[in-house]
């Protein structure tokens, strides 16, 4: 109340006018979706009244009138609570010379003179607490961190010690040391100072072995060194999945919550194919990609296993594999949530905060289901780290390996019918589940309700992502009992390479042809949705034996490009790392983003460069480091 008589007395106090031209305004653009009002948000944190009374403090109200919602930014005391904003505004109490904070949305925009009404307002103070949870992740991310500086260090003095330089000084201290009289020795020293003092190099104890595990000067030669690879077409395959999974994130997260004019976002990228590849295909193709490779590497890693063990595969083999599964996996992932929560609790965070402080909330309730791997089925819409997933799917697909390996080595018909029949649940499974649910084939749009089932019960869920999977499988298991090519001439070639591309074009291209209103949903519509990633998969198998027969061409080459070895071998910790810096950039903004296709080319390169340099780091730092661990 004092600020509001001091911003409408005759001569406002300039404290009052600078809260007030903090506030968020309406603006031009509103057609296009520009209705959110964020004002300033810095200008309002650098507001100190008189006396030091008060501090201002940003606040958003959200505010709904006649179906439309949006936000308004407001600068208020940080003396107040978001509920007292909230009260004073149903009061209509925030005014300024008669004119309402809450200015009513145009007459070409709503249809009657109605109310603004705020719902609820969320003030930037106290957002993330430094409590217990906050302090236990800030000590495990600087532990992470602080380990491979130390090893470094430390294997930095143990390979001096070992060096030629250092042998070179043992000596010239021996030489001086037997020159000098015998009452200067030591009493009850040896004659020969050089192996008492210095001795001969000790074996490498546990604790050196650990220090070289995490030192980076082991660790960095390894990851940008390339390496002679059997399918070196997989590294380009795996990064441009990458990159494409990147552009859809891009987009998507930019969309939700930065853009000023979202409805031409959507009426361009949601409704014409030229624009597939903003979204990363009908609804992130990439992804299915990731799991095409990993079912075809998964498989073929555990048919080496079973020929080098010379046995039948056991139990045990089968446990062995899983438990090199989660070794692989669970080190870096486990790593990168104290590390993201610790970061999250140091940025200053700017006007969208949402989706920081999702991340937060969300890691502290639900990140046990990380470590168990199940964040796919345990609370899917407020999972730590939603975009992990994709681990837990992977995951569970792998438990499937062993079992479809096991009968390819004792029963091959009864391998294939079980995979037949596997394929078609994959199949039958979201087909039934699009037709009942009405679910979206390019973008999940519509009512929340309807977003939320595509998420929920088709996106994340095993039984709807089988297929592509499945299909890497197969392949893999049809190249280890490969005897002769399977394409041995050019008009094989030829029409491999017509039904790879001609499958992809389908693919992407029915997206936007297909009816899937929830008015006139079509059985077509759900077809599509339970055949389009398996097909996509077998598209990608077809250009791979393409690739391996000796039938790439100019693909093959770009595919199989050294340059890809590298940026495969960080594409993990970039998978798991792209989406954070997407929200960092997102939450450190304080005005609305607008979209156009050069901005949006212009951040996506940004986000790339990004992803692979923090990629390499966490590479380097955690994911190297906890694999060699593993394996002492």
């Amino acid at each position: 109340m004092d600020y509001l008589s001091d911003l409408n007395s005759k001569e406002p106090k300039t404290y009052a006018m600078l809260m007030y031209d903090a506030l968020g305004k309406q603006g031009s653009g509103l057609v296009n979706g520009n209705v959110d009002r964020l004002g300033s948000y810095s200008e309002c944190l650098t507001v100190q009244a008189p006396g030091r009374a008060f501090e201002g403090e940003y606040c958003k109200m959200h505010v709904e009138q006649e179906g439309v919602k949006f936000v308004i930014g407001i600068c208020v005391p940080d003396t107040c609570s978001s509920g007292d904003i909230t009260t004073m505004a149903s009061m209509d109490l925030l005014k300024y010379r008669g004119t309402s904070f809450l200015e009513s949305l145009p007459s070409f925009i709503i249809q009657n003179d109605t109310i603004p009404v705020v719902a609820e307002t969320f003030c930037s103070r106290g957002l993330f607490p430094a409590d217990t949870f906050a302090i236990i992740c800030l000590c495990l991310g600087g532990f992470f961190i602080a380990l491979p500086i130390i090893a470094s260090i430390f294997t930095a003095v143990l390979n001096f010690r070992a060096s030629s330089s250092f042998e070179q000084c043992k000596t010239i201290i021996l030489q001086r040391k037997q020159r000098a009289p015998d009452k200067e020795k030591p009493a009850g020293k040896s004659n020969f100072p050089l192996e008492e003092e210095y001795g001969n190099e000790k074996k490498h104890t546990c604790i050196d072995r650990v220090m070289k595990s995490f030192a980076i000067q082991e660790n960095f030669p390894a990851v940008m060194n390339p390496q002679n690879q059997e399918y070196p077409s997989l590294n380009g395959i795996r990064v441009l999945s990458l990159l494409w999974i990147i552009s859809g994130h891009t987009s998507q997260l930019a969309s939700v919550f930065n853009i000023d004019n979202s409805f031409e976002w959507k009426a361009r990228v949601l409704e014409k194919p030229l624009y597939f590849y903003m979204l990363s295909g009908p609804v992130y193709l990439g992804v299915d990609s990731f799991f095409f490779l990993s079912g075809f590497l998964g498989a073929k890693s555990f048919l080496i296993l079973t020929e080098n063990s010379g046995q039948e595969v056991s139990l045990a083999m089968m446990m062995n594999y899983v438990f090199r599964r989660i070794k692989r996996i669970q080190p870096l992932h486990l790593a990168f949530i104290p590390i993201s929560i610790g970061l999250i609790s140091l940025v200053k965070w700017g006007a969208f905060w949402e989706l920081p402080k999702h991340q937060w909330d969300s890691c502290r309730r639900v990140w046990w289901a990380n470590v168990l791997l199940i964040t796919n089925f345990v609370s899917v819409s407020d999972s730590c780290t939603g975009w992990a997933w994709y681990l837990s799917t992977d995951f569970q697909f792998h438990l499937t390996t062993p079992l479809i390996i096991f009968l390819y080595v004792r029963a091959k018909r009864i391998m294939f019918v079980v995979a037949a029949i596997a394929l078609a649940a994959c199949i039958i499974t979201p087909t039934l589940l699009s037709y009942f649910l009405k679910l979206s084939i390019r973008y999940p749009r519509g009512e929340s309700q309807s977003r939320m089932n595509y998420w929920v019960e088709y996106y994340t869920k095993p039984y709807c992502r089988y297929g592509p999977f499945l299909v890497g499988m197969i392949l893999a298991i049809m190249f280890a009992k490969k005897q002769c090519p399977y394409i041995t001439n050019r008009a094989q070639a030829v029409l491999g390479w017509v039904c790879a591309l001609v499958i992809m074009v389908v693919v992407i291209t029915l997206a936007f042809v297909l009816d899937d209103t929830p008015s006139s949903y079509s059985i077509m519509a759900a077809l599509y949705q339970g055949l389009h990633r398996t097909l996509w998969a077998v598209a990608l198998g077809l250009i791979f034996v393409l690739c391996c027969e000796g039938y790439g061409g100019f693909l093959n080459t770009m595919l199989s490009c050294g340059a890809w070895s590298f940026l495969s071998k960080t594409s993990y910790a970039g998978y798991l790392a792209h989406p954070f810096i997407i929200i960092t950039y997102c939450g450190l903004q304080e005005t609305l983003f607008h979209y156009q296709d050069i901005n949006m080319l212009y951040l996506f390169i940004g986000h790339s460069v990004l992803t692979f340099i923090v990629g390499l780091l966490l590479t380097v730092l955690v994911e190297r480091p906890f694999q060699r661990l593993m394996r002492l």
